[in-house]
């Protein structure tokens, strides 16, 4: 039987509604102040935030996670994401506008030793069929001891099986940008991992990362690295991040991020985050060239 007991529940803040062995809705009532950023938009690693969350809950609800976890030897580690945001996401989510997030999963794909899930962003407010965002996330089964990637249960494939595909029809591009940066003009800052970025498994979230982007971005930008690009990169929408997660990071360990820009397409963004020598993860960031207007609740 499915670990899961019921098709719903409640928690204080958030509502879990449709729930079933592929997927289910976290319904959030409201978006918290500190959640946006100091432009007054939603910042995009406190966005990111609430689809970790909803996989987290959704997952150990739901067979995958039941018939992984046989021995503490193993764990599932997040390894891809692609995220898209719509025209409306960067706009229209401000400080002090009225908006219930909605936060659809559905598990899409199947493989050997991986599995990939499908969430996306609606306003629960307006119950409108726009997507605000949507994002891919591929998550693999690791053997601790090993360092390696491990079969998943044959109990998951079975169980799964109108997902499962030898070869992914999802993941197909496999480099996220060109490892020659030499070429371009970068900009590199160095930070200690602080404990309140660190979740539950006791290293650095991943939504963390992308704050640390933003935070490099603007930077590059103040240092005259980026080209176009002028003040705050939260200025401007991000329409899509694609990222590949190597390693993690624990609290007080120090690393490097570099970013560099397109040499010939000025809304790529490029990322890399280094420890010890070590590439922990890289990103590719698609911007919209067009600053917003300064909204009247900015806090800046």
């Amino acid at each position: 039987t499915p670990l899961y007991r019921r098709d719903s529940f409640n928690m204080q803040f958030i509502t879990f509604k449709n729930l079933t062995d592929k997927g289910g809705d976290m319904c959030c009532h409201g978006i918290p102040y500190a959640e946006f950023d100091r432009t007054g938009h939603w910042g995009i690693w406190n966005f990111m935030r609430i689809f970790e969350a909803s996989r987290h809950a959704i997952t150990m609800k739901n067979d995958i996670f039941r018939l992984t976890f046989e021995s503490k030897d193993y764990t599932l580690m997040t390894r891809r994401q692609k995220f898209k945001f719509g025209q409306r996401f960067h706009g229209n989510i401000s400080l002090f506008s009225r908006f219930l997030p909605k936060v659809t999963y559905e598990l899409v794909e199947i493989g050997n030793s991986t599995f990939t899930i499908h969430q996306q962003l609606f306003d629960n407010l307006s119950e409108s069929s726009e997507i605000f965002a949507e994002c891919l996330t591929r998550v693999v089964h690791v053997n601790l001891k090993a360092k390696q990637h491990e079969a998943l249960n044959p109990g998951v494939i079975n169980r799964y099986s109108d997902l499962y595909r030898k070869t992914s029809a999802i993941w197909h591009v496999k480099n996220i940008f060109p490892d020659d940066v030499k070429k371009m003009p970068s900009y590199t800052m160095s930070v200690r991992v602080p404990y309140s970025d660190i979740d539950f498994k006791q290293h650095m979230s991943h939504a963390s990362y992308c704050k640390y982007y933003t935070d490099c971005a603007t930077n590059a930008i103040d240092a005259g690295v980026y080209r176009h690009f002028e003040q705050d990169i939260c200025w401007y929408p991000i329409l899509e991040v694609d990222i590949e997660y190597r390693d993690g990071l624990a609290a007080g360990e120090m690393f490097e991020v570099q970013t560099w820009q397109d040499d010939e397409n000025l809304q790529h963004l490029f990322f890399e985050t280094r420890s010890k020598g070590d590439v922990i993860n890289r990103a590719s960031f698609v911007m919209g060239l067009e600053k917003s207007k300064k909204n009247r609740h900015s806090k800046i």
